[in-house]
């Protein structure tokens, strides 16, 4: 049995000119990819009838409610299919990186907000919102800058300079290198071995030498004009030779570090052009393997003494003091929420009332858990490392309602507030350690960003389990009074039965499957909106609208958008359509049932275009015109 809508004389007079149209100019009314599914697939046409997604929120239910979406600003402000596809669905955009403190403030504390300003009047002039992210966090921070304010002071008693150890790293321990080129276009891999240290691997030979580059070390603390003595412990396969930069992206002091197939310290001066470097090395000219155990730098210094507690919170006042007026100053009062802190809960410890601790460098014990730290962004910096727990968050909001509009509005914003392994712990932990905050009598929390990086299981325990409690997890901070935000949801999926088992990659995943992810889409933003009451809604963040790209840092080659890479809609877009509409949207009028549907005159789509089938039957569910009739399938 179909469904079908009947068509009036006058409405059929239109839809045979509508067809006409269709037929001479089907070009002209092309959708936008982003409007469309899967493109030479039956079984995604179905998506190209559903509207943008915004339209399907119902504002007289949900009057606060806010569609986001996470973006990555150099796209929204490049690419008009990417820009189109964030103004047309979502009524917020909340930026990935672009307005995190590194990104705006260099490692000698010069701050440039000309993206944030861009960014901030092109989503304006859209017409959507702009929500801030983040004031205060440990990671993405201007590390050398911070490590420099807090820096030994001179030692007043004596001037005399020593020789001195300013900036070490050993391969074979430290495992890690910053930002780099393309591997898979320049054809290098950056590996680590216990022995060998960092191994270089160059199977390609490229132009240029700098498009094999990346940097050894950062915030090295160097003062302009002095000289620094470079040793680095180095060989190669082959005989050959490091470019070398030290300074930062504008410039700096070059040499050229020569290698051979032995092992060897090789020992080069520089001299500094500007204070706090970073060590850039470069082999797009060679083919081979380069291995490098260690890299240390050595100077003279005046002789100092440490800064004092009340010295270091000053100066860190004062520091994020300049960064939030800033920040505030570029968003010109129209960014009128922000994550306040940032992932500040860890996930053990104990407070002394039972709640998880907040994190610290892995260096910082007093009181507490020295090992509970996650830093997805590196150049970490833990601010209440020196200010303390409580004082770092108080001075954060203090200067955030100092500079910012009057109405802004606040978050504590962090992740596996969900989790089921502890109970929901975190998210509990998190209520209270507000209150805590808050309990100087001046400081106002207003709302909890729940990020929601999750997966949707195959298993139906681990599923089940992952939805109860992702329900107490709304449930407890709908009792605590706060506005609620999803505020960076992604999904993955993983097969089996092991809670902790690896996502499935998007290339791999079953078409039943995409659709149990939008099942799970569906069901959260329904849970939302049951538990939350519509006064503490702020709304529903989609962090990644389309699929990570294998090479990506965050969830590489996982479907965790609900567009493909090449913007086109997944099943998971009804998911959400579903969920922000309360179900599967017709917008079908005088629905009755007919079960005789008369086809010799053709099938045809809404957009007028005439079907290669002679049945219904041979078609996927959907909706479709039939001898003047609206049919559902």
């Amino acid at each position: 049995m179909y469904l079908c809508s009947v068509l009036t004389n006058s409405h059929m007079k239109k839809f045979c000119i509508f067809m006409l149209f269709a037929g001479l100019s089907a070009s002209a009314m092309a959708q936008e990819k982003f409007e469309q599914g899967k493109p030479n697939n039956d079984d995604y046409r179905y998506l190209d009838e559903y509207q943008a997604l915004k339209e399907y929120i119902d504002y007289t239910k949900y009057p606060n409610f806010k569609l986001g979406a996470g973006t990555t600003v150099s796209e929204y402000l490049s690419n008009a299919t990417y820009r189109k596809m964030i103004n047309q669905n979502f009524t917020e955009t909340v930026a990935g990186n672009a307005m995190k403190m590194a990104s705006c403030v260099d490692g000698n504390g010069n701050m440039n907000f000309t993206n944030v300003k861009k960014y901030v009047e092109a989503a304006s002039e859209a017409g959507i919102h702009v929500y801030g992210h983040t004031l205060a966090w440990h990671s993405q921070q201007p590390k050398g800058w911070l490590m420099k304010l807090l820096a030994d002071k001179p030692d007043p008693t004596d001037n005399e300079e020593v020789w001195t150890l300013i900036a070490s790293k050993d391969f074979r321990t430290n495992k890690t290198v910053g930002w780099s080129s393309d591997k898979e276009k320049y054809g290098f891999s950056l590996n680590f071995d216990a022995t060998d240290g960092l191994n270089v691997h160059c199977t390609k030979m490229n132009d240029n030498s700098w498009d094999v580059q990346f940097l050894a070390m950062t915030d090295i603390m160097t003062t302009t004009d002095k000289t620094y003595k470079m040793t680095m412990t180095v060989r190669g396969t082959e005989a050959g030779y490091l470019h070398t930069k030290l300074g930062d992206w504008g410039g700096g002091a070059y040499a050229e570090i020569p290698f051979t197939t032995e092992w060897q310290d090789v020992e080069i001066d520089y001299k500094a052009t500007m204070d706090n470097c970073f060590f850039m090395l470069q082999c797009g000219d060679f083919v081979g393997d380069v291995y490098i155990k260690s890299i240390k730098f050595e100077g003279y210094v005046g002789k100092t003494v440490p800064q004092t507690r009340e010295e270091m919170h000053d100066t860190l006042v004062y520091a994020m003091d300049k960064w939030i007026k800033g920040m505030m100053e570029a968003c010109d009062g129209r960014v009128k929420a922000f994550d306040l802190v940032n992932e500040a809960i860890g996930g053990d410890g104990n407070d002394g009332s039972g709640n998880y601790t907040l994190q610290h460098s892995k260096g910082y014990s007093p009181e507490g858990n020295p090992n509970a730290t996650w830093d997805v962004g590196g150049d970490a910096f833990f601010w209440q490392d020196y200010m303390g727990d409580l004082e770092y968050v108080r001075q954060a909001c203090r200067l955030a309602r100092k500079y910012g509009p009057e109405d802004i509005k606040l978050f504590i914003n962090d992740y596996n507030l969900e989790s089921d392994w502890d109970d929901n712990k975190k998210v509990k932990s998190l209520v209270n350690w507000i209150k805590k905050w808050e309990d100087d009598g001046v400081t106002h929390i207003d709302g909890i960003g729940t990020q929601m990086h999750i997966s949707c299981y195959e298993d139906a325990n681990i599923q089940k389990n992952i939805q109860k409690h992702i329900t107490q997890m709304f449930e407890v901070i709908a009792k605590s009074g706060k506005l609620c935000r999803v505020s960076e949801m992604d999904m993955g999926y993983v097969r089996g039965n092991n809670r902790w088992g690896s996502s499935v990659k998007t290339n791999q995943l079953t078409e039943a499957e995409h659709k149990k992810m939008a099942d799970f889409y569906e069901w959260i933003i329904k849970e939302y909106f049951r538990i939350i009451p519509p006064e503490q809604q702020w709304g529903i963040c989609q962090w990644c609208t389309t699929d990570a790209p294998s090479n990506s840092g965050w969830r590489g080659g996982e479907p965790v958008g609900i567009w493909d890479l090449n913007y086109y809609r997944k099943h998971a877009y009804a998911g959400f359509v579903r969920g922000l509409n309360g179900g599967e949207p017709t917008a079908i009028n005088k629905i009755e049932a007919d079960k005789s549907i008369d086809t010799p005159k053709g099938i045809y789509r809404l957009n007028g275009i005439r079907l290669d089938a002679h049945s219904l039957d041979s078609l996927p569910s959907g909706l479709y015109i039939v001898d003047g009739k609206k049919i559902v399938k």
